[in-house]
């Protein structure tokens, strides 16, 4: 006789957080590689697209006989009470999410509470669950495993395990488990798998209507052509704690070409963005994407995520003649000296070469710094204000350095004693630094972020204004989606940033 069909939840735990007085902090969570506070309202005017999660999802309905439901919290603006009672009332056997460490007593707290309501299952992934696989096990007795680095294919195999224990625990690379005798058990790492391997991810249960990055028409559905990154900067968790390697795996050309004509015909897209860590780290495919796309006449605009450091002009007018208007690239500084010490190999002049070609070819350049690197003073702060505002991008964003965890960045700032904190629930970018310099104080380094953040808003603020019918179609979309209350929340937390 066969087992029942499990069913299964794959979430992202809601990013409300209700504060002692009532007010409201809005984070987003799986999906962003750093996971913080985006505003202080029910809705806000950005949710990244939880990628892991959805993946994961896909590939379960694919091959495993489940019964697979998708829930993101955090899109869909839920308080801790709703997505409780969301997940309890589908009486799930297997709950699986990925844990944040700036929400994670209340997360552990929520997950706690539907276990003794449902008695699930209950399986946990992610950054902060990569770098504290066997503590997150050994100090919360409702949770059952837990998955370090790149997780989907260790969980298709739990579920398999479960399903009809054709597997056994001890041979599932990548997980922690409880042995019979309840000891804590961690095997072998997962080999990095072929991204060819994987169905596009699910978007039935995380619509994209949600979900809007680097966006200028929507629907912007985003994709992920590649994972990893050559680069070996200091601070980044992908590179440092999900993936743990340097190497960079890319999808086929003719597979990615693929999944944006089945987002045009299935979802109607109307802008795709590329949210890989570089989508232009060989040129060879890129040109291999964009020769499809035009001999396959797809008529899309679409955005990514780049790196000066591998951009030539040929590329760049490659992927212009195949719809490309907007590229995002990673700066964190104008001084030398710190781009150094974490390991970003760029040449300031290169960014400003890539600029200008952008800006011959019609493409929207813009740029990502970071304020409280290692080597950071007041007046590397100013040095990079003065390059953002006369480089010529169209816009910004900046945001706090925040040592994770497991990266060289927090081994390097613990270890000179530079850390105010080892609370993860402050490691929170949109709040407060977590860092404490000899020449300069954390206090100092936010005040200096928040003039930075004033001007980068307003850029973005004016962009928008320029370009009157873009921001009326998201606009539009938001409404559509989540009502006028929602819709107006959203703009307030955008303007908020610029005032």
């Amino acid at each position: 006789m066969n087992n029942p069909r499990k069913k299964i939840v794959v979430a992202n735990m809601p990013g409300i957080h209700v504060n002692a007085n009532g007010s409201l902090r809005h984070l987003v969570k799986a999906g962003s590689r750093w996971p913080m506070t985006v505003g202080n309202s029910r809705s806000i005017d950005y949710y990244p697209f939880p990628f892991g999660l959805a993946y994961t999802t896909a590939l379960l309905k694919r091959d495993t006989s489940a019964i697979v439901k998708g829930l993101d919290g955090v899109a869909r603006d839920m308080l801790p009470g709703e997505f409780f009672n969301e997940v309890v009332k589908g009486k799930p056997d297997i709950l699986i999410t990925e844990l944040v460490g700036v929400t994670l007593k209340e997360d552990l707290s929520l997950l706690k509470k539907i276990k003794e309501s449902s008695h699930c299952i209950i399986i946990v992934c992610g950054y902060y669950v990569s770098t504290f696989p066997e503590k997150v096990l050994i100090e919360n007795d409702f949770i059952d495993f837990s998955i370090f680095g790149e997780y989907e294919i260790t969980i298709k195999e739990i579920i398999q395990y479960l399903e009809d224990e054709t597997k056994k625990l001890p041979e599932i690379e990548g997980l922690v488990f409880r042995s019979s005798r309840n000891e804590v058990l961690k095997n072998k790492p997962r080999p990095q798998l072929d991204l060819n391997d994987l169905p596009f991810p699910d978007r039935g249960d995380f619509p994209p209507q949600y979900y809007a990055d680097f966006a200028f028409y929507m629907p912007c559905i985003s994709i992920i052509s590649s994972r990893g990154c050559p680069c070996s900067c200091t601070f980044c968790l992908d590179r440092n704690v999900l993936y743990n390697s340097p190497a960079y795996r890319m999808r086929n050309a003719e597979d990615v070409v693929n999944e944006i004509e089945y987002c045009i015909s299935q979802y109607k897209a109307n802008q795709i963005y590329f949210d890989d860590q570089s989508f232009v780290v060989d040129k060879q495919r890129v040109l291999k994407i964009c020769e499809l796309i035009i001999s396959r006449n797809i008529k899309i605009p679409w955005t990514c995520m780049g790196d000066v450091i591998f951009s030539d002009y040929e590329m760049l007018k490659m992927m212009k003649e195949a719809g490309c208007i907007g590229i995002k690239f990673g700066v964190e500084s104008a001084a030398p000296e710190i781009l150094k010490q974490i390991k970003k190999p760029i040449d300031l002049e290169k960014v400003k070469q890539v600029v200008q070609w952008c800006k011959k070819l019609g493409i929207n350049s813009h740029a990502t710094f970071c304020v409280g690197l290692p080597g950071e003073t007041e007046e590397t702060i100013q040095k990079s204000i003065h390059f953002m505002e006369n480089l010529g991008i169209n816009t910004a964003q900046v945001s706090r350095a925040v040592p994770y965890p497991g990266t060289p960045f927090f081994e390097w700032a613990k270890q000179n004693g530079y850390l105010l904190t080892e609370d993860s629930e402050r490691y929170d970018a949109s709040i407060e630094s977590v860092l404490n310099y000899p020449q300069i104080s954390g206090e100092k380094m936010d005040q200096c972020y928040k003039i930075f953040l004033k001007k980068v808003s307003r850029k973005k603020v004016l962009q928008y204004l320029k370009n009157p019918l873009r921001s009326l179609s998201f606009l539009k979309d938001q409404y559509q989606q989540k009502g006028m209350k929602a819709t107006f929340s959203a703009i307030c937390t955008f303007v908020k940033r610029a005032l």
